[in-house]
């Protein structure tokens, strides 16, 4: 027993002796807490986010989700420009003759002569976008500009290109252009994690078009000299503010609504006026005048993406419009004379009230199948609904139109970061109010640095109506093939 207790207490007195803290002979080095290494910087691949023409329900792109909800401008976190030119990019021409004839007016010989001019320049525009951030706070503001101009000359025998076209023997000569601007004014700020914005914008278009007929005989030979002309403009002004809220909590969710208010006017003018001469006399008649539409509209929003597993996204938004008490007022004359007597008629009434009711809401998932690829897909319904009471000059009402169309669309794209700072995307959309229904899209974009990114952006050209309105952009019902080309700089 005494040998185990003197086990015990020698090791007691070894493990005491090295727990004494050794005589100090300097001043102890200060203690120093260990820095832990910084946790690896996680590269960002952003889906179907590099130009400014291409949005997902459930990926939203950036340099567009701004105009659905002005909150959205938060998601640029740092100041920035863009420029966006492109377009169709075609412009040119085709000319034809026959024995020498020529496209201009003059007599008509269709049996010895014809000439033919064509030309055209499609769907050119660009835009700018920028943003300045300081603490909570992002302004900023977008200008933009699109141009399309066509036109036809020719001169010779009667040409049939039924729906579409038809003349007879003679010179015609048509010429279409159009010119949009569009400017928007952004602010938002958060207060994390509401964030609310506010936007104007202004965007008025210009669509002017003519049409000229003119047969005259040969030199020698007797006939009827006829004209034809026919002159249109229309001039589309929409003022529009937006006010938008949104809750972004964190990565995993997002929802948010805006209410609006739209301004509407729009303008057409017109000039339509035939003219005979034969031996017998002169007659004269036609129609010039304007017509005048009115209208303020609302518009109600809401959007939202999901996060509903770590490699699947979901998403969907609604947009709801009405335009009540749409006014078209008509102005002008009427005028049918013959030699020195004829008629002329002032017209000044009211030819219509309408409403407008648009409907539009639809859904999407993105799946990610490794950080580097996204598989997006959507689909939705757009309803249109007008009503209208029509007068003639008498204000007394002659019809009541109901007019509603509605369809579903389908869009479908994959995004591939080939490396590092380069990405591709393809994909394909369906409209059954289109021609043609299926449009396909691509792009490309790569990052020089964390200062500058180029993008490339294809689409193919359609012929649509599913924004069907009486304050329709021509822009929105004559899409040519689109190239974009986007630079952008961050500071």
């Amino acid at each position: 027993m005494r040998s185990v207790m003197s086990i015990i207490v020698f090791f007691g007195a070894v493990l005491a002796a090295f727990a004494q803290e050794p005589p100090a002979t300097t001043a102890p080095a200060p203690a120093t807490t260990p820095t832990p290494a910084p946790p690896a910087k996680v590269k960002d691949y952003p889906a179907f986010d590099g130009g400014t023409r291409l949005e997902f329900y459930a990926e939203q792109n950036k340099y567009r989700a701004y105009l659905s909800n002005p909150a959205d401008f938060i998601l640029f976190d740092q100041t920035f420009i863009t420029g966006d030119l492109g377009g169709d990019l075609s412009f040119g021409g085709f000319t034809y003759s026959k024995n020498k004839g020529k496209a201009k007016p003059g007599p008509t010989e269709p049996e010895d002569k014809a000439g033919l001019d064509v030309s055209y320049t499609a769907g050119l525009g660009g835009m700018a976008l920028g943003a300045y951030r300081f603490g909570p706070w992002v302004a900023g503001g977008s200008l933009e500009f699109n141009r399309d101009a066509a036109s036809l000359g020719y001169n010779g025998a009667g040409t049939t290109l039924e729906p579409f076209f038809t003349t007879d023997d003679g010179w015609v000569d048509v010429d279409l252009a159009s010119q949009r601007y569009g400017i928007t004014a952004v602010a938002a700020a958060t207060l994390e994690p509401h964030v609310a914005g506010v936007s104007f914008s202004f965007m008025p278009e210009r669509l002017e078009g003519d049409y000229d007929f003119e047969y005259l005989p040969a030199p020698g030979e007797e006939g009827t000299h006829l004209i034809e002309k026919l002159w249109g403009r229309r001039e589309l002004k929409e003022y529009r503010v937006t006010a938008g809220y949104a809750l972004r909590p964190g990565d995993e969710f997002d929802v948010g609504g805006t209410f609006g208010v739209r301004v509407l006017r729009s303008t057409l003018n017109w000039r339509d006026e035939s003219v005979e001469e034969d031996p017998a006399g002169v007659a004269d008649e036609g129609a010039s005048g304007d017509i005048e539409l009115k209208g303020v509209g609302v518009t109600v929003g809401g959007a939202g993406r999901y996060k509903l597993l770590d490699n699947l996204r979901v998403g969907g938004s609604l947009e709801l419009q009405f335009i009540p008490g749409i006014k078209l007022d008509r102005r002008g004359e009427r005028w049918d004379l013959v030699g020195p007597f004829g008629e002329r008629t002032a017209e000044d009434y009211r030819m219509a009230n309408a409403d407008e009711r648009h409907y539009k809401f639809g859904g999407g998932l993105a799946f990610y199948p490794d950080e580097k690829t996204t598989l997006a897909f959507d689909y939705g319904y757009d309803r249109l609904t007008l009503s209208a009471d029509v007068y003639d000059d008498e204000t007394a009402e002659v019809d009541e139109l109901e007019l509603a169309a509605y369809h579903t669309f389908t869009r479908l794209g994959v995004e591939r970061w080939v490396i590092d700072d380069l990405a591709g995307k393809i994909g394909w959309e369906q409209n059954l109010f289109a021609y043609p229904r299926n449009v396909f899209f691509g792009g490309v974009t790569y990052k020089f640095d964390d200062d500058w990114l180029i993008n490339y952006d294809y689409r193919g050209s359609q012929i649509t109506v599913n924004n069907l309105s009486l304050f329709v952009p021509f822009e929105d019902v004559v899409k040519p093939a689109s190239h974009r080309f986007t630079v952008t700089r961050y500071f």
